[in-house]
């Protein structure tokens, strides 16, 4: 099934190029134009902003736009007729037969093979990335499902997606991890601790403690130094880890590899990637300005330099700290060209809101590797606020009062994660109201739209019941009895492809849950109507044609539905 809506917008795009090249109108952003196929606002089946762009840039007064647009538009063959509406935008009605073929195509499953957009191209997206100092909490799972929901949006639409884990595993922070697990096991023999500011104080440490006492009683009361700090900082890793891993399989999200920052430190990686900055003076050593609203007792002082400023960043960047270690940066510099490497057509990152200031030098290393200011895309996402009982959960990390992945599974389960986290636009906050989400009732959007998969279901399985065969349905001709209702359904399933391609085009998996919670809302409406209006009734034992009808395209609804809720990882349950 070709892709009709964008290939209407493909239209616009060469039309546009025509008109440009033709000197009738001046240049143009083509990203402007669009295709609405699914508001109510519009007054056709499909409808554009093109005339309302184009009419601003035309050069030559005399030139009838409209007429050379009509002209044109002959040419489509699923466009029934077209209407300009006043306010200048273009509303189109689609050929009846044109729709009930594209809806056979979604019943036979052929609109899969034309949504091939990116044509096997590998793609690298790195996600989740929590520093190992401690389980996956709230902060983390928004990002986390983010980032699987929308690599299972590039795989469906034709990359070959490989899902990756950085682990920082070196640094400061996790010497401090490695001295408050320490702490905890002094503790556990009576001895009187004091966890300092920067410390971690949770009760998982504890719990990784009493292993460690469990397992080696009191050998390292006494033991070496150097050999206690390696042996505790390995142990508070592994276990970390394995619980990091452990959580996130509860809400089924696996990677394809863990990449571990202490093996690029190993590698020889860094000086490959000094000798290429060297070879295109971005390397220097120089001073820094002191940050701003540092209050310390900061003083000047001579480091090696990236000069990120001639890129894409506002000033350069440090990439050795005084001492005459890598900084945080020069790691990751890196691990991104190891990354670069291994031959990914694109690497994605999905990063907290609090790394923002942090994306510009990360491009500007890109650039400097690749020459190529689109081949690394990093996405952000924004806080999400718990509620329980109408009032925000406070959460301290300091205090070690957080709320934990494993924690808010255990109250709501997989489903409601994985719905809720991509239902709202990635930049934006949400709130994720634990009382909500496991309501049944129509205001839990994640039920609302199981409980259509499994009320179509239900069809579907009284049809077999009554050896209903919609097999044949190309057979029958008198496709007028589908009513307006379930014609704007039927046109809503047709437009899918498009769905994928945008949602995964933009980088956007929260366009599926609105297309599906609008396509479950005409559904249910459809449902309850049929309660007291017969005609609306799915089965009719004494109408065979006007049932398959019915049941042909609510087969197709829940094919649509079940592929999208396979892209965001949630059930489809047959029955509720």
């Amino acid at each position: 099934m070709d892709n009709y809506i964008k290939n209407l917008l493909d239209f616009f795009y060469d039309f546009s190029s025509f008109l440009e090249n033709e000197n009738y109108i001046s240049a143009i952003d083509k990203n402007q134009i669009s295709i609405d196929y699914s508001s109510n606002n519009k007054q056709g089946d499909l409808a554009t902003n093109f005339l309302l762009i184009i009419k601003r840039k035309i050069i030559k007064k005399n030139f009838d736009i409209e007429k050379e647009l009509n002209k044109r538009i002959k040419s489509i063959e699923f466009i029934d007729r077209i209407l300009i509406s006043k306010n200048g935008f273009i509303n189109f009605f689609l050929k009846n037969d044109f729709v009930f073929k594209k809806l056979n195509e979604i019943y036979n499953k052929d609109f899969l093979k034309y949504i091939n957009y990116g044509d096997g191209k590998k793609i690298n997206v790195e996600f989740v990335s929590a520093n190992p100092t401690g389980p996956l909490h709230i902060a983390h799972i928004r990002g986390a499902v983010f980032g699987d929901v929308l690599s299972s949006l590039y795989s469906k639409t034709g990359y070959n997606v490989f899902r990756e884990y950085y682990v920082n595993d070196s640094g400061s922070q996790i010497d401090k991890l490695s001295n408050s697990l320490f702490k905890r096991y002094l503790q556990l023999f009576g001895e009187k601790i004091e966890l300092t500011e920067d410390e971690y104080p949770g009760q998982y440490l504890i719990d990784i403690a009493k292993k460690i006492k469990n397992q080696d009683h009191d050998k390292w009361l006494n033991s070496k130094e150097e050999e206690t700090i390696k042996y505790f900082k390995n142990f508070a890793l592994e276990n970390i880890i394995l619980e990091i891993k452990s959580d996130l399989e509860k809400i089924n999200i696996k990677f394809d590899k863990f990449t571990y920052e202490s093996d690029i430190e190993k590698s020889n990686i860094i000086d490959e990637l000094f000798k290429i900055l060297d070879k295109k003076d971005l390397l220097y050593n120089g001073v820094l300005e002191k940050p701003k609203g540092d209050d310390s007792d900061w003083e000047p002082r001579e480091q090696l330099l990236f000069k990120s400023s001639n890129l894409l960043d506002n000033e350069d960047r440090a990439l050795k700290k005084l001492n005459g270690e890598w900084t945080y940066f020069a790691n990751d510099a890196a691990y991104h060209f190891d990354k670069c490497k291994r031959s990914f057509d694109r690497l994605v990152n999905i990063w907290g809101s609090d790394h923002i200031g942090y994306i510009p030098r990360m491009y500007s290393i890109i650039k400097a590797i690749k020459n190529d200011e689109t081949y690394l895309k990093i996405l952000t996402c924004q806080i999400v606020s718990l509620i329980q009982n109408k009032q925000k959960i406070k959460m301290s990390k300091r205090l070690g009062n957080f709320v934990t992945l494993a924690d808010v599974y255990s109250k709501v389960g997989k489903d409601p994660i994985r719905y809720y986290m991509i239902s709202t636009k990635n930049e934006t906050a949400i709130d994720f109201d634990l009382d909500a989400v496991i309501e049944k009732n129509k205001e839990n959007k994640v039920f609302y739209c199981q409980y259509a998969y499994a009320r179509a279901s239900s069809i579907i399985n009284k049809a077999n019941e009554l050896n209903i065969n919609f097999d044949d349905y190309n057979n029958y001709n008198n496709k007028e009895i589908i009513s307006d209702e379930e014609m704007k359904i039927i046109k809503k399933l047709i437009s899918y492809p498009y769905l994928l391609y945008q949602s995964s085009y933009y980088n956007e998996p929260h366009r599926l849950t609105n297309y599906l919670e609008e396509v479950c809302s005409d559904f249910h409406s459809i449902w309850n109507k049929g309660k007291d209006n017969e005609s609306l009734r799915f089965i009719d034992e004494k109408n065979i044609k006007k049932t398959i009808s019915k049941i042909f395209w609510i087969e197709s609804f829940r094919i649509v539905l079940k592929d999208i809720f396979l892209i965001i990882g949630i059930n489809a349950p047959e029955k509720m």
